[in-house]
C-alpha cells in the first residue's frame, strides 16, 4: 500500500516546522545555528543593536565563506581543516565577543543543518562533507568523548583545544566520516 504522505512531503513539511526557509535554506540553516550557541553569548556592553550589526556582518561573511568551501574541489582534511580554522579565526577578530567555542559551533552547525537540507536544496553540500567536522557542545563532549564534567564548549579560546576533539575522534577509525558519526551519535543519545 502507498502511503498518504510521501517521504519529500513529510521531508518538507519537518524542515519548514523547524526552521524559518523564507529567505532561502542558506539563510535558514545560518540563522537555527546562530541559535544554537547564542544563549551562551554575553553582551558586553548592553547594545543589542551593536551586536544585531555585527550577527549581520558576520552571518553574511559566514554565508560566502561556506558556500565558497563547499563548492571548492578540497582534495584533503589538512587543507578543509585548514580553512576551517581561518573562518573561525576571523569570526572572533571581526566580533570580539565571540569565542572559538562559539565560532565553531556555528559554522560546523550550519554545515550539519545544509547537510540535513541535502543536495536539491543546498548545491554543492555532500562534495566535501567527508571533511565536515564534529559541531562540540557539551551532549557531543559527554556522550561521544565520554567527559563526566566537560568545561563549557562556548567558551574554549583557543583552535587547538576545540581541535584536540577533532583530532581525538579521527583516532576511533569508526570507517565513517565524523559528521555521519555524529548524526548516528545524536540521533541515539539518551
Amino acid at each position: 500500500m502507498n502511503s498518504f504522505l510521501t517521504e519529500n512531503l513529510k521531508e518538507d513539511f519537518f524542515i519548514t516546522l523547524y526552521f524559518n526557509t523564507s529567505e532561502g535554506f542558506e539563510d535558514a540553516g545560518l540563522k537555527r545555528a546562530y541559535l544554537d550557541f547564542n544563549r551562551t553569548l554575553k553582551i558586553k556592553d548592553g547594545n543589542k543593536k551593536r551586536r544585531d550589526e555585527k550577527r549581520l556582518v558576520s552571518q553574511n561573511y559566514l554565508k560566502k565563506e561556506l558556500l565558497t568551501l563547499i563548492s571548492s574541489p578540497i582534495t584533503s582534511q589538512t587543507e578543509f581543516d585548514q580553512k576551517h580554522k581561518k573562518m573561525c579565526l576571523d569570526l572572533i577578530v571581526n566580533w570580539d565577543e565571540l569565542s572559538i567555542g562559539q565560532a565553531q559551533k556555528w559554522i560546523n552547525m550550519t554545515l550539519k543543518y545544509w547537510l540535513l537540507f541535502g543536495e536539491k536544496r543546498i548545491n554543492n553540500i555532500e562534495k566535501n562533507a567527508v571533511f565536515f567536522h564534529i559541531p562540540i557542545d557539551s551532549y557531543v563532549q559527554k556522550g561521544m568523548f565520554s567527559e563526566k564534567y566537560p568545561n563549557a564548549w562556548s567558551k574554549i579560546k583557543n583552535y587547538e583545544t576545540y581541535f584536540l576533539y577533532q583530532k581525538k575522534h579521527r583516532e576511533k577509525v569508526t570507517g565513517n566520516p565524523p559528521l555521519l558519526d555524529e548524526f548516528i551519535f545524536f540521533n541515539n543519545y539518551k
